[in-house]
């Protein structure tokens, strides 16, 4: 038996398909789907699809279309996806972990403008990381309290009552969380299973275009790509200096200027960010 298996960059799950038996290891749920015998009709058929055009996508609104229309045999009608921000970050700063949504607009303005995100029972169980689960699981938590009750209740007057959400985790060991709503959502483990595939690949794709546009954006001259790769390879200010002929203020200002364009914190962050964006190698 042939197995084709993907490690996305969003290191979110490892799946391994075959033609003609499906096995879905996702989120804790184990599933054969036998193809021949069609155990599994639902949705089947969309979730091959999806998993073979996905890698040809090339924007975020028809990925998010993608797998809406994969999905949609579960009852799915929104999506959102992103990266966990950490807590107090700031209203604009969270929309920006944000890579897949059609959440309603005024729901997503209410949400992160008042904080809701650090109130959300499903973040919480995110950042546990435990298998797929069902928003209607939430109530039977120990924590379930007055703060958490008062979020689902505000999301569910949004038409965000019922959903199913996949924790996943990246790479760099960032938490993820990709969440699916609808009036009527089917949770049962077979649905959860599916979920959680389409979740681990669409994400990673998600990733992938995310990272594509930031490299468009990021204008390093030649000086900044060599600067950024000896950096990389363990070189001081001053050694960079002698390489090139120039002073150690000289390759300073240009690690500064990269530290700028790049958005990072330090020469450490620079480089990961320069790797991430394939902007060095």
């Amino acid at each position: 038996m042939e197995h084709a298996s993907l490690q996305h960059v969003s290191g979110a799950l490892h799946q391994p398909a075959c033609c003609t038996m499906l096995w879905m290891a996702a989120g804790g749920h184990v599933i054969r789907v036998d193809m021949a015998t069609n155990e599994l009709s639902v949705g089947l058929d969309r979730t091959l699809s999806f998993l073979s055009d996905v890698r040809h996508i090339n924007n975020h609104a028809d990925l998010t279309t993608a797998v809406k229309r994969a999905t949609a045999t579960f009852g799915v009608e929104k999506i959102l996806a992103g990266f966990i921000p950490k807590t107090g970050t700031l209203p604009s700063e969270q929309l920006r972990h944000v890579l897949l949504s059609d959440w309603p607009e005024d729901w997503a303005t209410i949400y992160f403008q008042k904080g809701l995100l650090f109130q959300d029972p499903t973040i919480r169980r995110i950042l546990r990381t435990q298998p797929t689960f069902a928003w209607s699981e939430l109530t039977n938590e120990p924590d379930f309290g007055k703060n958490e009750r008062l979020v689902m209740a505000s999301a569910a007057d949004f038409s965000l009552r019922n959903g199913c959400t996949v924790p996943l985790l990246s790479l760099d060991g960032r938490h993820v969380g990709f969440s699916f709503a609808g009036s009527h959502i089917d949770d049962s483990p077979e649905a959860k299973g599916v979920m959680t595939l389409i979740a681990s690949f669409a994400f990673g794709r998600a990733v992938e275009l995310r990272n594509n546009e930031l490299r468009a954006k990021v204008r390093l001259t030649a000086r900044e790509r060599d600067t950024l790769s000896w950096i990389a390879a363990g070189k001081t200010d001053w050694e960079i200096g002698v390489i090139f002929g120039v002073s150690d203020k000289a390759v300073a200002k240009h690690v500064h200027n990269i530290r700028m364009k790049l958005g990072a914190v330090n020469r450490a962050h620079a480089v990961a960010e320069a790797f991430r964006l394939r902007l060095i190698s």
